[in-house]
């Protein structure tokens, strides 16, 4: 037996019956109400949509008071995250060496994020950057060095393309730059690993004059903190 369908101008066709559709078209639609013959069965349809509905109501609220609950936890550990000693220490580094408020918070937080996943001082990642770029996203050297790390294009852009890392963006950039120190560092050791970010090629005086006057600049900003105030991170 095929189920009776009702029509209504408002809310099209619909199976006539005990089902929610039906009821809430009954409780509410304008058209049930210009009918005043029907006004006799309000009360009974109101009492049937409270017995006949309590989980699918119960379900509703729960999804409601529970959805804030959920997001609150996240949201309050971006902002301790943020609020970190350590971002908070590079943040101030940062501003000491003329960094620009526009994105410093967001270097800082970069900064120690990438020194973190490489084992690495972040204020020597700092360091690096404040010589490479000042913290200028789109800085680009004419040696085809590029953002905020001055990643050299010939040596490393191939990789970056291959691995989908946008070169300008802040975070992209400032973790292969670390990455690229970490590598170096780990073959060559600190200062001279230093050199190699910096294109040192051995044999070549030209080269190796640049290298060492590179490394004192970044030592000089490195150390320019106090050892007290260095972040535990190695």
């Amino acid at each position: 037996m095929q189920p009776r369908i009702a029509f209504c101008t408002r809310c099209r066709g619909m199976r006539v019956g005990w089902n929610t559709r039906f009821i809430f078209h009954c409780l509410c639609c304008k058209q049930w109400f210009r009918n005043s013959s029907r006004f006799r069965n309000l009360a009974i349809l109101t009492a049937a949509l409270l017995l006949a509905l309590p989980e699918s109501t119960t379900v509703l609220s729960s999804v409601r008071r529970e959805q804030p609950v959920r997001e609150a936890p996240v949201r309050a550990s971006i902002r301790v995250m943020s609020a970190g000693p350590a971002v908070r220490s590079i943040e101030g580094f940062l501003e000491r060496h003329g960094v620009r408020e526009v994105n410093r918070s967001r270097l800082a937080e970069s900064i120690v994020t990438s020194a973190k996943k490489y084992n690495l001082n972040p204020t020597l990642i700092a360091s690096i950057m404040i010589i490479e770029s000042r913290g200028n996203p789109f800085a680009i050297s004419g040696k085809d060095a590029i953002g905020i790390m001055q990643i050299h294009l010939p040596t490393w852009g191939h990789t970056a393309d291959r691995e989908g890392i946008n070169l300008l963006k802040i975070e992209d950039n400032i973790d292969f730059g670390a990455r690229i120190l970490k590598n170096y560092i780990c073959q060559s050791g600190l200062w001279e690993g230093v050199k190699r970010y910096n294109g040192f090629v051995a044999g070549n005086p030209t080269s190796e004059q640049f290298a060492q006057e590179y490394v004192a600049k970044v030592q000089r900003i490195y150390e320019f903190q106090p050892a007290a105030a260095q972040p535990d991170i190695l």
